[in-house]
C-alpha cells in the first residue's frame, strides 16, 4: 500500500514542504524510521532525530520552522494526523465472522442480536440481552441479567457481574472485572462487618477500559461511566463512583468510593483520589498526585497531598534547596562558634 506526500497531505489536511511527489510505502517512530516511511513529531524533545531520521515524510506541527532533509506534512495536531495514517498503513484485523464456538455455555434464554461472535468456553448465564454486532472473546464471564449494546467488543477473560449494563461501541480489554463488590467493610468491636453491595455498573456508549482494571458495582445506587470516558489498564474505581463524560484515567490510578468527577477530567498515572470528593469538569490531576480534598473546575493540581500545580513546585524547589541551606547555616554557626 502506498501513498504519495501530497496524497497524504489532502487526506490529513495538510501542508507539504518538500518534494509531494514523494512516495511512501509505510509507517514507523522516528527514531527507527527507513526509507520510504512516514513518521511524526509529536514531542519536541524528539526533534533531535529530525537531521538523523530516513523516513521520507515526516508530519509536523503547523508552526514548524526547523530545516529538514525529509518532506514536511504541517498539520495542527501531528498525533491525530498520524493515528490516522496508521489506521490507513496498518489496518486492523478483520472481523471475526459471526458464530458460537461450541464449547460455549448459554442459557436459554439469553437474547443475541444479530452478527454476534462468541468465543470458545464463554459463558453466559440467564436473563442476558446481546446487542448486533458484539464480540465475545474466549472464556469471558457474563452474569445473570446483563445488558451489552450493539457493536460492543469483550476481550479473552473479561468479567461481566450480575446486572451490569454495556452501552454501544464500548471495547473491554482482558482481564478487567466490571461489577465485582466494593470493599464495604465496617469495623465492629473486634471484628469486621461486610456492607451488602446491591448496586450495579453502568458503562456508557464508546467507553474504552484497559487490561485487569476493576470497576465496582455500587452499595445502593450505581457506578456509573460516561459517555466516551477512556480507561487505562490496571485502573480501580470503587463503588457508587460517579464519572462524567470524555475523562481521560492513566494506569495505576485509583477512584476511591463515592467520588464524583465530573465530565473531561484528566486523570494521570498512579494518582489516587480519596472517597466522597467532588472534582470539577476538565480539571487535570498529575501523576502520582494524592488528592484529599475536592477539586473545581479547570483546575491543575500535582504532589502530595494534590495542591494547584505552581504551589507544588515551589515546595518541590524549596525542599531540593534544603541541603544548601543547612550547610549556609553550619557556615554561620561555625563562624559565631554555636554548637
Amino acid at each position: 500500500m502506498t501513498l504519495t506526500v501530497a496524497q497524504i497531505a489532502t487526506l490529513v489536511n495538510g501542508h507539504v514542504t518538500g518534494d509531494p511527489d514523494t512516495v511512501i510505502t509505510g509507517i514507523s517512530e522516528i527514531q527507527s524510521a527507513q526509507a520510504g516511511d512516514l513518521t511524526f513529531l509529536g514531542n519536541p524533545k524528539y526533534t533531535k532525530y529530525l537531521t538523523q531520521t530516513r523516513a521520507a515524510a515526516v508530519i509536523v506541527p503547523s508552526n514548524f520552522n526547523i530545516a529538514a532533509t525529509a518532506a514536511l506534512i504541517l498539520v495542527d495536531n501531528p498525533i491525530i494526523a498520524f493515528g490516522s495514517m496508521l489506521a490507513y498503513f496498518r489496518p486492523a484485523p478483520d472481523r471475526p465472522a459471526p458464530g458460537i464456538d461450541p464449547t460455549a455455555v448459554i442459557a436459554p434464554d439469553v437474547h443475541l442480536g444479530e452478527d454476534v461472535v462468541i468465543g470458545p468456553l464463554v459463558v453466559i448465564e440467564p436473563d442476558v440481552c446481546i446487542g448486533k454486532g458484539v464480540i465475545i472473546g474466549a472464556q469471558v464471564f457474563i452474569g445473570r441479567g446483563v445488558r451489552i449494546g450493539n457493536d460492543s467488543t469483550l476481550d479473552p477473560h473479561v468479567t461481566l457481574y450480575p446486572q451490569t449494563q454495556i452501552g454501544n461501541r464500548v471495547h473491554i480489554y482482558s482481564g478487567t472485572v466490571v461489577g465485582s463488590d466494593g470493599f464495604g467493610f465496617i469495623r465492629q468491636k473486634e471484628t469486621i462487618v461486610k456492607i451488602p453491595q446491591t448496586g450495579r455498573v453502568i458503562i456508557d456508549d464508546e467507553v474504552e477500559i484497559g487490561a485487569n482494571c476493576a470497576i465496582d458495582r455500587g452499595t445502593l445506587g450505581d457506578t456509573h461511566i460516561g459517555q466516551g470516558t477512556k480507561i487505562d489498564n490496571l485502573v480501580q474505581i470503587a463503588h457508587n463512583v460517579k464519572i462524567g463524560p470524555y475523562c481521560i484515567l492513566a494506569g495505576q490510578s485509583g477512584v476511591a468510593g463515592s467520588s464524583s468527577l465530573e465530565g473531561g477530567i484528566t486523570v494521570a498515572g498512579q494518582v489516587g483520589i480519596s472517597g466522597h470528593l467532588h472534582i470539577g469538569a476538565n480539571a487535570i490531576i498529575a501523576a502520582q498526585s494524592g488528592v484529599s480534598k475536592d477539586e473545581a473546575p479547570g483546575t491543575v493540581v500535582s504532589g502530595y497531598p494534590a495542591q494547584p500545580h505552581n504551589d507544588a513546585r515551589k515546595e518541590i524547589a524549596n525542599i531540593r534547596s534544603i541541603p544548601e541551606l543547612r550547610q549556609r547555616i553550619k557556615s554561620i554557626e561555625d563562624k559565631l562558634g554555636i554548637k
